[in-house]
């Protein structure tokens, strides 16, 4: 897939930066750019799956939520076991 590149420029602190040119050094990615750009990509997934989880979080609190879901799983009970029983070899009926 190809990216578009924007140019920018950012200051490092030289004890980063001298992180940065070693594991480039040591062959870990092609050059700076790439590095610092796998790096704030792995932030931001980081970032988004703590929201996430966040949310799934507040969800297990939530009384209304945890009612529709048990409506939900009445609702969608009997079709669950009719298909397992599908599923399941003949001589385990």
């Amino acid at each position: 897939m190809s990216h578009s590149l924007q140019r920018t420029t950012i200051s490092l602190p030289k004890t980063l930066l001298a992180g940065v040119d070693r594991l480039v050094h040591d062959g870990l990615a092609a050059n700076r750019s790439q590095l610092i750009a796998a790096a704030v990509e792995a932030e931001l997934r980081r970032r988004e799956r703590e929201q996430i989880n966040a949310r799934f979080a507040a969800m297990a609190s939530d009384a209304d939520y945890q009612t529709e879901v048990a409506q939900l799983m009445r609702e969608f009970a009997t079709t669950d076991r009719e298909c397992w029983e599908a599923l399941s070899p003949q001589d385990a009926r």
